[in-house]
């Protein structure tokens, strides 16, 4: 498989309410909220040669932004944490591959592994509402 990702620096994190939702969870709730619904779920991540592990270690979601906060954000402002946003996907700077479906969480070893090398155990999952008919599936690797 070839490395599609490209090098993200998220200047600030992405906050969010916490959640106990499933990445499927997360992407039949993304597909009845509106639009920049944001749903995460991190993951660690360990393999050997005679098989791979993926454990769910949080999950958060949270609307889309306001038009104040985005006009914030295209500015190089940050929003900052609301009350109740107690999960993250950190600032700093990952691996980032946006995967053209949404994929099943038994399906996420196999897409993870060109990645497993180059990253530091953990990876978020992020399910995105662009816009009224489609929803993104976002990968992302924290540099070690």
């Amino acid at each position: 498989m070839v490395q599609r990702a490209v090098r993200l620096s998220l200047i600030s994190p992405i906050y969010y309410r916490p959640s106990g939702h499933t990445l499927e969870d997360a992407a039949k709730k993304a597909d009845r909220k509106g639009i920049g619904y944001d749903a995460m779920v991190r993951y660690s991540y360990g393999f050997s040669d005679e098989h791979s592990t993926i454990s769910r270690i949080a999950g958060g979601e949270r609307d889309g932004y306001s038009e104040e906060e985005r006009r914030i954000i295209e500015s190089g402002g940050e929003i900052g944490r609301k009350e109740g946003e107690d999960e993250q996907i950190p600032a700093g700077t990952s691996l980032f591959e946006q995967l053209p479906f949404i994929p099943e969480e038994k399906d996420l070893p196999r897409l993870i592994l060109p990645y497993s090398s180059s990253s530091s155990g953990i990876f978020y999952a992020r399910i995105y509402k662009e816009n009224i008919l489609e929803c993104v599936c976002q990968l992302l690797f924290p540099s070690p």
